[in-house]
């Protein structure tokens, strides 16, 4: 291909580019689909380029086994394995990974990405501790609490030696995720105690989604705690953000994360009616957007399975908790957080008077 076919080529990517920021993202597809096909077999960055970007934009529209596909061929054409000027085709591969619920393999990819890149930049780079933080709450989700502390800690030293925003921000994403880790084995007290520093700080230099991340956090610790009410609260002002953010229609993953904390909020306010209503809500969002084994999609069948029982629909909440305690044994293990809450909340409805 000469000179002026790849400048066609690369204006073509740029206009794909605006288009997904747009959030124009079949349209965006429609465009980078005509870069690949022009380019051939080609490779190099601007073949890397549209298939990462096509990749994002496939996930965004919930079509995550097409967008991993995009994803490993981007790394296959990649011309130097590991060049890190900004988000690539192990980025995208490890967040299409973590959507479909294969937590391990995300965390191992984030891993090894880090690794990679520490060793062609520094281990201090941003992109470095931002690959890092990421793993942690693949970590908190496969139920490797000892793991999430000791890489928060390490992270938390790293993030000293960080630049600019990033040495905000890697701070609070790090904390949020070992709360996260504290609240899913118990430790609500803890998680809580971990959060009202971080969240003061959020609101303080205004950080939009972060704040609504740590929100949600507290709401779980509170919730935990007996403190259904504030933990509703705490919901309500992560709902606030997400309703006032530009191009919320990208962020449906928050939405089913609001979704959850609301439905266990309720749950515990004694109203599962509306916990109900909630989780279905949450269920059907992660159908839409993440795989079956994901953490989030099967919590929320577990807290709609608690909610059937406390309605005494009893057959439903049984046949549900029966199938959601078999996803999480088997792709988390028996002693895993969600096959043990799982199997708590049969229990429980087996204990229940006829």
């Amino acid at each position: 291909m000469g000179w002026w076919g790849r400048r066609r080529l690369n204006r073509q990517l740029e206009a794909a580019e605006y288009l997904y920021k747009q959030l124009r993202w079949a349209d965006a597809e429609r465009e980078l689909r005509g870069v690949l096909e022009a380019a051939g077999d080609g490779t190099g960055p601007l073949v890397a380029s549209a298939h990462t970007l096509l990749a994002q934009a496939l996930r965004v529209q919930g079509r995550l086994q097409e967008a991993e596909s995009e994803a490993r061929a981007a790394i296959e054409v990649q011309p130097v394995p590991g060049r890190f000027e900004g988000r690539n085709g192990q980025d995208v591969l490890a967040l299409v990974l973590g959507d479909l619920g294969r937590h391990r393999e995300a965390a191992d990819l984030l891993s090894a990405t880090a690794a990679a890149r520490a060793r062609i930049t520094s281990s201090d780079h941003r992109l470095v501790l931002k690959g890092r933080s990421d793993r942690l709450q693949h970590l908190a989700y496969l139920g490797l609490p000892e793991e999430v502390v000791a890489e928060a800690g390490a992270l938390k030293t790293a993030a000293r030696g960080a630049e600019g925003i990033h040495r905000l921000l890697l701070p609070l994403a790090v904390t949020n995720g070992l709360a996260f880790s504290l609240s899913l084995h118990g430790h609500y007290e803890q998680a809580e105690h971990l959060l009202v520093p971080v969240l003061d700080e959020a609101r303080r230099w205004r950080l939009g989604r972060v704040l609504m991340v740590l929100h949600l956090g507290a709401a779980r610790a509170l919730t935990g705690q007996g403190q259904a009410q504030e933990a509703l609260a705490a919901v309500k002002k992560a709902q606030d953000i997400y309703d006032q953010a530009p191009g919320a229609e990208a962020l449906a993953h928050d939405l089913s994360a609001i979704s959850l904390a609301r439905a266990a909020a309720l749950l515990a306010l004694g109203r599962p009616a509306d916990a109900e209503h909630e989780a279905r809500h949450c269920v059907s969002q992660c159908e839409r957007h993440l795989g079956r084994a994901h953490h989030r999609a099967l919590e929320s069948a577990t807290v709609l399975g608690a909610a059937l029982a406390d309605l005494h629909r009893n057959d439903e909440a049984a046949e549900l908790l029966h199938a959601t305690h078999d996803a999480w044994r088997t792709h988390f293990g028996h002693d895993h957080h969600g096959t043990i809450r799982a199997r708590q909340a049969l229990a429980t409805l087996t204990d229940q008077p006829e």
